[in-house]
């Protein structure tokens, strides 16, 4: 039997169809009806004052409603979007974490995401919802969709993706930031003449050629950030990248560690439909939640198996793709 919950977005997603189409149909009679107007002020009838205004206001009017009855439709569609997503993540987060909050109407703070000084971003058309906070395995994270303009109004200066921010227990004092080849151009990788000293970031290679063609590495001591990039983390990182297909952009910063990429769940929305596949996109919302975990999991953060003497302690037992995770020596 289906749930409670699954009944009331079914009826729910009936109802706002049954709206839509109703609206539509008000919009085309009202376009028809200035059409007509139109073609009758101009065509015609321009005998008296008063004929000439009444088919103004008439048409005015008719604008007017048209606007109204548009304006409907995006509220419609928009609060159509906040409830199914929040069907679809609460339904695909269940028993996925140890604790679990969304709130699709909340995001970041675009300061916070700014003073990471990770990304280049302008504050206009530049924003966040679908906050998600929780823990897994020891570890608190917060991740939210965004919507950053890193610099020029044109389509490709646009990023929409997922920004996390998790605790990392590994203490460190510089910033690292690695970045896949084609986020170099949304990053903060590059460093100018008037950066404070106590913020800039140098480029530089580990001497890991699989690992160096993918990613750039940029940081304030290169020492400390091999601690961080170890053997194993850089593995996991060329994995996780070549799994996902994913760009991404991962730094280190303020013992947390930020994991940026473009895995926002619906940027555009959804559009109202009769026939949606629920079970498809709960699926689907699985896979984009499940992505919050593996970071946890691959870059060795959980409390649970997390050395704090040296990550090169940490040895693999067995085929990666069916590890079950590292042991502490």
């Amino acid at each position: 039997m289906k749930d409670r919950r699954r009944e009331q977005l079914e009826e729910l997603i009936k109802e706002s169809v049954l709206k839509k189409k109703i609206y539509l149909v008000f919009i085309a009679g009202l376009a028809l009806a200035g059409v007509s107007l139109t073609l009758h002020l101009f065509l015609g009838n321009f005998k008296s004052v008063t004929g000439v205004t009444a088919t103004l206001i008439l048409w005015i009017l008719a604008l007017m409603a048209l606007g109204g009855f548009g304006v409907a439709l995006y509220d419609l569609r928009r609060e159509f979007t906040e409830e199914i997503k929040k069907y679809l993540v609460e339904t695909a987060a269940e028993d996925m974490f140890d604790s679990f909050d969304y709130k699709p109407l909340s995001g970041f703070d675009i300061d916070e995401l700014d003073e990471a000084d990770l990304m280049f971003m302008r504050y206009s058309n530049t924003g966040s919802d679908d906050m998600m906070t929780g823990e897994y395995n020891d570890v608190q994270f917060r991740r939210a969709d965004i919507n950053i303009n890193t610099g020029s109004n044109s389509l490709e200066s646009q990023f929409y993706g997922t920004w996390t921010i998790y605790t990392f227990l590994k203490p460190f004092a510089a910033d690292l930031q690695v970045t896949s080849r084609e986020m170099a151009k949304h990053s903060r990788v590059n460093r100018t003449f008037f950066t404070r000293k106590s913020e800039k970031r140098h480029l530089f290679e580990t001497g890991d050629p699989e690992f160096d063609e993918l990613f750039t590495c940029s940081g304030q001591d290169e020492q400390e950030a091999m601690t961080l990039l170890t053997p194993i983390v850089r593995k996991r990182l060329v994995r996780l990248y070549q799994d996902t297909g994913l760009p991404m952009i991962v730094g280190w910063k303020d013992r947390k560690l930020h994991y940026i990429t473009g895995n926002a769940l619906a940027p555009y929305g959804y559009k109202l439909r009769a026939d949606m596949d629920l079970d498809a996109m709960v699926e689907e919302t699985s896979e984009k939640l499940l992505l919050i975990r593996r970071v946890i999991d691959d870059l060795i953060m959980s409390r649970s198996i997390f050395s704090e003497y040296a990550l090169e302690q940490y040895r693999e037992t067995g085929d990666m793709q069916n590890e079950e995770g590292y042991r502490r020596q």
